[in-house]
């Protein structure tokens, strides 16, 4: 495929509108990228990194074939899986038919972080246009038309399209409400259970046990509960929105998403020594072992994410965290989905003590930690309860939890 090239522009640290930052060239076949930055934005007093891990301001900046030839900060903001899947239904192609630039220079001004794509140095700014908290209930129904292929009106799929823009497969929309933007999960057709209550039900133990979360909420729309996430990366002002940057943990280690292989908790915590302030790797140890104790097996690297203030790099509030289903009687042994310890990704607290140095904690306090976290996470049933978890919801997810009984010696 021929060689095309767009301009990536980015949103300052307290400035509402973008400047031009440089050129990202690409080639979809066989999946390279290079980026340049312009001279005169090298020149502002201001001018951060578009992306502070695999573009450092200056010249002579690698290629990029990871990830079909997209870099770290580009691929995150860059549509997940439930947004291609409202793209393609809203052109009526299949998603592997769009090209991975025209995925960036779809207008969406709600797409994750502090980066936009454009056509051209004066291609016109996308006004943050996301659904108002008011329209949720014909959106649900607009999201659940696409999950069954039925066809859907336009501008029904138009709020979709810009209201989606952080990672996952769940149906989802950003939206505007109490002058903050909120990220709304709707349930999928396929759910047994009450997943966004149980998301609700999960971040708010974790948040419990001293894990940083984002403000989050749970709604009632009609029959169908809501879950609510607001966004991180976005502050409303007088003058518009404001931005900060987001990188995923795979672009922080710049991973390919299909190298599996190397995704390790451990690594993630050298990396964020160069970069975030150390107290962050502890966090992550503990998110790491509240992962273990409710069984999140998509803790993939994309699940854990940076928010970028200004030139400083922070781990984000956690994110995404929900219990995969255990059966009774299948066996309580699980691997999450990065590396935890010397076993590997096998999912148990000896394994993840084992590596406690890497993040900064000695084998004394990992296990005192430990204890708390299997304290607190004990009593999830008390908790999913309060939450309004039905019995029956609860019941099923009680294999899940069956970590929370070990002993700590």
């Amino acid at each position: 495929m021929a060689e095309r090239k767009i301009i990536v522009f980015i949103y300052l640290p307290g400035e509402t509108t973008a400047v031009p930052a440089g050129i990202f060239t690409h080639e979809d076949d066989p999946g390279i990228g290079a980026f340049a930055y312009g001279r005169r934005y090298l020149e502002r007093e201001n001018a951060l990194a578009v992306d502070p891990v695999a573009l450092p301001l200056g010249s002579n900046l690698p290629e990029v074939t990871n990830n079909l030839g997209l870099y770290g900060a580009f691929r995150d903001a860059s549509p997940d899986y439930w947004g291609r899947l409202v793209m393609a239904t809203e052109a009526q192609t299949p998603p592997e038919a769009i090209s991975e630039i025209d995925f960036l220079l779809a207008a969406n001004a709600t797409r994750v972080g502090n980066l936009d794509f454009r056509p051209s140095p004066v291609a016109p700014e996308t006004l943050i246009g996301p659904p108002h908290f008011n329209r949720l209930a014909e959106i649900i129904e607009a999201a659940g038309s696409i999950e069954s292929g039925e066809a859907i009106e336009r501008h029904l799929l138009q709020l979709l399209r810009q209201g989606t823009s952080v990672g996952g497969a769940r149906p989802k929309c950003t939206v505007e409400w109490e002058d903050a933007l909120w990220i709304a999960k709707f349930p999928a057709r396929e759910d047994t259970l009450n997943m966004p209550r149980i998301e609700y039900a999960t971040m708010t133990l974790a948040r419990r046990c001293g894990i940083c979360i984002p403000d989050v909420r749970i709604i009632n729309i009609g029959e169908k509960d809501i879950f609510l996430s607001r966004r991180f990366d976005r502050e409303k002002t007088k003058e518009g929105w404001t931005r900060k940057g987001f990188l995923s943990a795979l672009s922080l280690m710049q991973w390919d998403e299909r190298d599996r292989l190397r995704w390790d908790y451990a690594a993630i915590g050298d990396q964020m020594r160069r970069f975030t302030p150390a107290a962050g790797i502890e966090e992550l140890f503990s998110r790491m072992i509240f992962n273990i104790l409710v069984r999140n097996t998509d803790d993939h690297p994309r699940n854990h994410g940076f928010v970028i203030d200004g030139p400083d790099l922070s781990l984000s509030p956690a994110y995404d965290i929900v219990p995969s289903l255990s059966r009774t009687g299948i066996g309580t042994d699980f691997r999450l989905a990065m590396s935890v310890g010397n076993q590997g990704r096998e999912a148990n607290i000896e394994n993840a003590l084992s590596r406690c140095s890497r993040f900064g904690v000695s084998p004394a306090t990992g296990k005192k930690m430990v204890r708390k976290l299997v304290e607190t996470v004990g009593t999830w049933r008390d908790h999913f309860e309060e939450c309004g978890v039905s019995g029956n919801d609860i019941d099923l997810l009680a294999p899940s939890f069956e970590n929370t009984t070990i002993k700590i010696i």
